[in-house]
Parts: structure tokens; C-alpha cells; sequence
């Protein structure tokens, strides 16, 4: 099921995964809304913009933004989390990401540098202008850690595109929210393929291949397509 955001340039279209998870393609990035009974759980969080688009879109479905509980970052990139304080300040829902993810955002930055040469004053602009990148993070997250989600959502670690990031696998689904440590195109999972923003290219490589060896079914990226029949379609 496809369904339009608000019809703007802003908005994008969201499917439904598996039932009660949600893609919701804001064009800047992919955000995963997964709505359980208990209250919703939202992965990454687009630009400072994003902030309308979402809330229409847990609205559309039924649900209220004030059962917003849980908002997972895979790392501290602005086009993931600049719609988090405004998000969080609706009722409270508490941010959750990694050590080092934690720290940049505590100070309003990127957890590593970008090597974009001439192009770095652009990308802190883009930093300034879409992102509200200080994010007071209420929890730290580590490897194996296990979230009361989807049946019980593991935390992986997969730096390489940024020193902390990290991904969410769900065993009970072969579902991997894998952030921007892959790329995806319709039928495949690749490295992530934008090396000035990579800051380890080798570790990188290793985090997609530790997270094939989890044989997810469906790998949700960043940026991208949803991939199904997952398992088969990683780089060797």
C-alpha cells in the first residue's frame, strides 16, 4: 500500500512494509514508523521539515503523534534527525542512539568529518539550514542491546559510514533497518556508494557484511528502496 504524504514538494510517499510498519520516503531520506498497540516507534527522522510531513502521516493512519514513545537514531546525520526535538516535544518520546552518535549530537554535529573538499561549507549549510542538529539523546544504545519492539528489536552495530552508527534487526520478522551503512536499489543491497560521506570505507565494507550474515528477508536503507527477498541480494 502507497500512500502521498500532503501532496507538497515537501511530502513523499510511504508504503506499508509488513502490517504496521511503514517506509515513509520524505525525499531527503527514509524514515520506519512502527505502530504497535503499545505506542509507536519512529527510525531516524528526515530534516527540521520533516517535522509536518510526519505528524501528518501518523495521523492519516489513525494513530496520534502523542503515542510517539521511541525515536531510534542510526547515527547523527541531519537528514536523520533533524525533526527529532520537535518530534519528542509533542509528549515526550525519548531518543535513543549510540555513544558516539550521542556526543556529535550533543554538540550540534556530525560525528565525523565530511570529506567533501571545496564542497564542505556547502554541506555545513545544509547542517545550519535542515537541521536543528543538537538533540538531547535520552538513552545509549549498544551492540545486542534489545528493544521491547517488534517482537524484540536488536541493536547492531555498523560503523563505517559514521564511527557510531548503528542498525536495528528484527528476528521475528528478518526485518534490518540498516540507516545509511547500505544503499539499496529495487533488487539490491549495495555498500553505501557515496564515499565522500563515508569515514571508514573499510569498516563500512565489514558492517554490511556482518549484518548478511543475519540473512535479513527485508533491509530497509536511508536512502532507497525497501529490498525483499533480502537474503540473497547482498554484495559477496
Amino acid at each position: 500500500m502507497a500512500r502521498g504524504l500532503d501532496g507538497s514538494a515537501r511530502g513523499g510517499i510511504a508504503i506499508e512494509i509488513i502490517p504496521g510498519v511503514y517506509q515513509i520516503d520524505l525525499r531527503v531520506s527514509n524514515c520506519f514508523l512502527i505502530t504497535e498497540e503499545s505506542g509507536l516507534t519512529l527510525i531516524d527522522a528526515g530534516v527540521r521539515r520533516s517535522y509536518g510531513p510526519l505528524k501528518e502521516f501518523i495521523q492519516s493512519i489513525g494513530r496520534s503523534p502523542n503515542e510517539l514513545t521511541n525515536i531510534l537514531l542510526t547515527h547523527a546525520d541531519y537528514d536523520h534527525v533533524g525533526a527529532a526535538p520537535a518530534l519528542k516535544n509533542i509528549n515526550g518520546a525519548r531518543i535513543l542512539t549510540s555513544q558516539i552518535e550521542a556526543d556529535a549530537l550533543a554538540k550540534g554535529e556530525s560525528s565525523r568529518p565530511i570529506k567533501v573538499g571545496w564542497l564542505a561549507p556547502v554541506f555545513s549549510w545544509f547542517q545550519r539550514v535542515g537541521g536543528a542538529m543538537q538533540v538531547a539523546v535520552d538513552q545509549i544504545l549498544e551492540e545486542d542491546d534489545q528493544l521491547p519492539v517488534l517482537g524484540g528489536l536488536q541493536v547492531v552495530a555498523s560503523p563505517g559510514h559514521t564511527p557510531g552508527h548503528i542498525s536495528f534487526y528484527s528476528p521475528q520478522y528478518k526485518l534490518l533497518f540498516a540507516g545509511d551503512s547500505v544503499s539499496t536499489q529495487p533488487d539490491r543491497v549495495l555498500y553505501n556508494r557515496v564515499k565522500m560521506f563515508n569515514w571508514d570505507e573499510e569498516q563500512m565494507r565489514a558492517s554490511v557484511h556482518r549484518q548478511a550474515e543475519l540473512m535479513p528477508e527485508i533491509v530497509c536503507s536511508g536512502h532507497g528502496p525497501v529490498v525483499f527477498e533480502a537474503a540473497a541480494k547482498f554484495p559477496k
